[in-house]
């Protein structure tokens, strides 16, 4: 995934989202449900002053730009990267240019009237609520930001606000015509080309590839016994379930969903895009260990149909052109707003 992907989706995040909700996404989306660890210090510690900027006689404060800061770099780190501490200096200067954009919109929609009733704001924290496991977990979230339910609210409230403003000056003013969708998919073609897949289920006995004789020959003649078992008709899913050592698909009876050329491990593919659907492949060894390969389905490679796309493909358009049109607006309202920065 390339960085700049990663920093623009938290730029666009924070004008539109705002400074506390991007904590509660990056806590709702752990999988686990559990609280993530806050990351590491950087190398070179920022000193951040209490105020980083001023917009129109408002403060930005150094504390809710520390908390974008931190956000944006646990976000490095779920899908896999090293935050880039050579450009501290320019991701500081971007994220606190976007919170300025932020309040300019906060500002701009409160003069216009735009308002958010009591009963919404319940709803909206109701439906944040909703995407943690349990109450408990969304305060545990709060209390390791050092938030309060009141911060959320007014937070939230802000978020609301803005929402509103963009849906009604500019997402509701922009038409995506069928042409525009046509030319679009024509003309990248490549982006709707899907791969061969198929849709896997495996049992794996776990070894590690540096165990000694004596451990490796007890895990071959568990994986060999367990094929047995499905050779004279035993369930594999329920084999799985019982005894898979990759616990999250054994609990789906080895269940991993479709996937591609690319995807898994060289002899765990060459095995299972060698298999045709309902086919049960021998014991296939990788670096984890043992494997039994059952294919449940498989698709050819293809391009996607215009009418399979047309849809997400007409929001993709939509979105990107209300992504131009709040630029240029916000761009507009700093022509006009005092603003100051402090360099740190």
């Amino acid at each position: 995934m390339n960085k700049n992907f990663c920093f623009r989706s938290v730029l666009m995040s924070v004008i539109i989202t705002g400074v506390l909700l991007l904590n509660y996404e990056c806590f709702a989306h752990d999988e686990k449900g559990k609280v993530l660890p806050q990351g590491k210090p950087s190398e070179k510690e920022m000193k951040v002053p209490d105020v980083v900027a001023t917009v129109n006689g408002v403060k930005i404060k150094g504390a809710d730009f520390n908390k974008i800061f931190q956000n944006y770099k646990k976000r490095f780190a779920m899908v896999g990267q090293q935050f880039p501490e050579e450009n501290i200096k320019e991701i500081t200067k971007t994220l606190i240019e976007e919170m300025i954009n932020r309040e300019l919109l906060i500002q701009n929609s409160s003069k216009k009237g735009i308002k958010v009733s009591d009963d919404e704001l319940k709803k909206e924290i109701e439906s944040i609520k909703s995407k943690f496991p349990n109450e408990n977990q969304f305060n545990q979230m709060m209390k390791s930001q050092n938030i309060t339910i009141e911060d959320v609210k007014n937070d939230l409230k802000n978020v609301m606000i803005v929402k509103k403003f963009i849906k009604g000056e500019i997402e509701n003013k922009i038409l995506t015509d069928e042409k525009a969708i046509s030319e679009y998919y024509k003309n990248n073609q490549s982006q709707f080309v899907e791969s061969e897949s198929v849709n896997a289920s495996h049992i794996l006995v776990k070894v590690d590839k540096n165990a000694g004789k004596e451990v490796r020959d007890a895990a071959k003649k568990k994986i060999d016994d367990l094929l047995k078992k499905i050779k004279k008709g035993e369930d594999f899913a329920k084999l799985a379930k019982e005894n898979s050592d990759d616990s999250a698909s054994g609990k789906n009876g080895g269940d991993l969903g479709f996937f591609k050329k690319g995807d898994m491990v060289p002899p765990f593919e060459k095995a299972a895009f060698s298999l045709n659907k309902g086919e049960i492949s021998d014991v296939v060894e990788t670096d984890f260990g043992y494997h039994i390969i059952k294919i449940s389905d498989k698709k050819p490679g293809r391009t996607v149909p215009l009418s399979e796309v047309h849809d997400k493909l007409k929001n993709f358009l939509r979105s990107m052109e209300v992504n131009k049109k709040l630029s240029e607006y916000v761009a507009s309202l700093r022509k006009t707003a005092d603003i100051k920065t402090v360099e740190f």
